[in-house]
């Protein structure tokens, strides 16, 4: 029997209507003022104006049909409290409560849940309540009901279907409430498939540039999966460069030759090049457990990566890199201003030095004495990292003159430091741009919120030169990249027609939608403009004569400190794709580009969104997945009913 009541069935699409605009204006258009002005404006007045109408039916009727619209103004009110609630979880809502970190995010992550809970709670009773109550004579207000039309408004069915309905909504809550507990506790289980790293393009390349054969000693027991393991990896890299040869050795059978290396443990992998006086050795400890092997903190899943850096130790002699201090460097934050520290964050640079020093090099500081003078001769490189110092014109002199001799230098600059390269700008034709780079349309998200004008800052890229110092980073696929935290970038200068101008090479650009923000103010003005901004340049004097100097520029010196995380070990990680940008750079400035390619590692990567990402996997989840649910148990019912109505009419 079709049900008549006092509202009409289009009132709750026109607020789901509502709702969906006011879900487009809030997520997908709220980095664009007028669109979400006018999507956010329309959906509130479909949501409140269909609530006022609930109200009105439901003052205007009496008995089962007063009934009935109380019980769908009470989906209505919820549906209001939760875009309240809403509210004061944006920027303007925790100004307004006065919240400030850390109780803004614990606020947020609190007040999100609840509103999201209470409108599903309100959406999917009232979704039910109509299908049960369906569209025949309901197509317009009918607030003046007669006896006899009460006979056909079934209130105890609408009831009971709005608790079922209301069942269902705080068992999905319950699942958001259980989601956002997890993720504050952030419980992590290792249930990925275990692989023993292969051997990479550059450990094959050192290997095939070495005038020796190298033998690599491997001391396991006879019975030993990880022997296995180690031994597939080193068969593999023999066949790639006929080069190395490999032997199985139980320390114990074979103690004299264990005793000749210090091998005094099972797992160790001994490679050894050359003969006699010349002959060198170097050492990988493996543990011979398969049980902790297949831990994420395995030396078999990153073994590419233990025998690249042992393989350059036992290739080339250790050499020097001098790092600057003295000048608020982010490796000397000691000499910093101390009106400068309360305003520049505390960055570390410790997995930098130890990644200089897994390529075989020996760092040293290079004082400010030291480069009033000259730079010692034993340089392979310099390193300026971050000063917010400015250098003095001697001291880039001294610079200028290394390079003349045919230096090595890496200059990182920092847009919260000194950008400023003094009289080496002139001769390197590059500058710092003042300001910071952002980008408003692709950016990552900090977790607190959509829309927060700071994660604008948050940029990434895949914009890649072929050139040696960014080999690995240019052969990532498309969708990959590397972040950009707070970077800034480069200009080139106009060069003179002079025979000795240097090469210079843009290696990392940004993408074509990010600005620099020059006054600091987190938006595009009319004098800022959206372009593809150079973030590092490798620049060459006298490319290919013996005495011409190298220079890396980078705009970005986040991309070389260990702030974006932790591993298992509690230890601080730099970002992905950042270590192989470290490693081409070094090796290219050091002359070691025939040695550039991809290092393996079986690690699992992280997974990083931009921002419309996030949008698009939390609609799915939060929109998508119910739908899917109450289309699938509506086009079930549907069938039952057919059938059943099949079967009367036969009887």
């Amino acid at each position: 029997m079709a049900m008549r009541t006092a509202s009409p069935w289009w009132a709750s699409l026109a607020s789901g209507v509502g709702l969906l605009f006011f879900l487009l204006g809030e997520r997908f258009f709220g980095n664009l003022p007028g669109p979400r002005f006018v999507l956010t404006g329309l959906g509130l007045l479909l949501v409140v104006g269909v609530a006022g109408a609930r109200m009105w039916t439901m003052m205007s009727s009496t008995g089962p049909r007063r009934r009935v619209e109380r019980s769908l103004l009470a989906c209505h009110a919820g549906m209001l409290l939760a875009l309240v609630l809403y509210l004061l979880s944006t920027d303007w809502g925790e100004a307004k409560l006065g919240l400030a970190d850390p109780a803004a995010a614990h606020f947020h992550g609190a007040i999100t849940v609840l509103f999201l809970a209470i409108l599903t709670a309100s959406v999917v009773p009232l979704l039910m309540v109509e299908l049960s109550l369906g569209t025949a004579l309901r197509d317009r207000f009918d607030v003046v009901p007669d006896a006899s039309d009460d006979a056909g408004v079934e209130y105890f069915r609408v009831r009971e279907i709005g608790l079922s309905g209301l069942s269902v909504g705080l068992a999905l809550s319950f699942l958001m409430v259980t989601c956002q507990v997890a993720d504050d506790r952030n419980v992590q289980r290792d249930v990925s498939y275990f692989k023993t790293s292969s051997p990479g393009e550059a450990s094959r390349n050192i290997v095939s540039s070495a005038s020796d054969p190298i033998k690599v000693l491997l001391f396991f027991p006879d019975t030993n999966e990880v022997k296995n393991q180690v031994k597939s990896y080193f068969d593999a890299l023999a066949g790639a460069t006929g080069k190395v040869a490999v032997e199985l050795h139980d320390r114990l059978v074979d103690a004299e030759l264990a005793g000749k290396y210090k091998v005094t443990k099972d797992g160790t992998v001994v490679l050894v090049r050359g003969t006699g006086d010349k002959e060198k050795s170097q050492t990988i400890d493996i543990d011979p457990d398969i049980a902790k092997a297949r831990s994420s903190t395995s030396k078999l899943r990153n073994l590419d990566r233990e025998v690249n850096t042992t393989l350059l130790k036992l290739m080339r002699d250790k050499r020097k890199a001098y790092l600057l201090v003295g000048h608020g460097e982010l490796n000397d934050r000691d000499s910093m201003p101390a009106e400068l520290k309360g305003t520049i964050p505390d960055r570390q640079v410790t997995l930098f030095k130890r990644r200089l020093t897994d390529l075989n090099f020996e760092v040293k500081n290079l004082g400010a004495l030291d480069l009033a003078k000259e730079v010692p001769d034993d340089a392979t490189m310099v390193v300026v990292f971050g000063p917010t110092v400015p250098l003095s014109e001697g001291e880039w002199d001294t610079l200028s003159r290394y390079l003349d001799r045919g230096g090595r230098l890496m200059l990182i600059l920092d847009p919260l430091g000194a950008g400023s390269l003094g009289p080496l700008e002139a001769k390197l034709g590059v500058k710092m741009v003042p300001g910071h780079l952002s980008d408003d349309r692709v950016f990552l998200s900090s977790g607190r919120g959509a829309g927060k004008v700071a994660d604008y800052r948050r940029t990434v890229t895949n914009q890649f030169s072929p050139h040696p110092s960014t080999t690995s980073l240019s052969r990532i696929s498309a969708d990959q990249g590397i972040q950009l935290i707070d970077s800034g970038a480069l200009e080139e200068l106009p060069a003179a027609a002079k025979p000795d101008a240097p090469k210079k090479t843009v290696t990392i650009r940004s993408l074509d939608t990010s600005y620099m923000d020059q006054n600091d103010n987190f938006k595009l003005d009319d004098n800022e403009k959206r372009q593809r901004w150079p973030l590092a340049e490798a620049i060459e004097g006298k490319p290919g004569s013996k005495d011409g100097y190298r220079v890396l520029v980078f705009a970005d010196a986040n991309l070389f400190v260990d702030l974006f995380g932790r591993n298992p070990l509690g230890q601080p990680v730099i970002a992905l794709g950042s270590h192989t940008l470290l490693d081409d750079s070094v090796k290219w400035l050091a002359g070691d580009e025939a040695l550039v390619g991809d290092v393996v590692s079986e690690d699992d990567k992280p997974i990083q969104h931009t921002k419309n990402e996030d949008v698009v996997w939390f609609t799915l989840m939060i929109i998508g997945a119910p739908i899917i649910v109450l289309t699938l148990g509506l086009v079930g019912t549907t069938r039952r009913r057919r059938v059943s109505k099949k079967t009367e009419v036969k009887k």
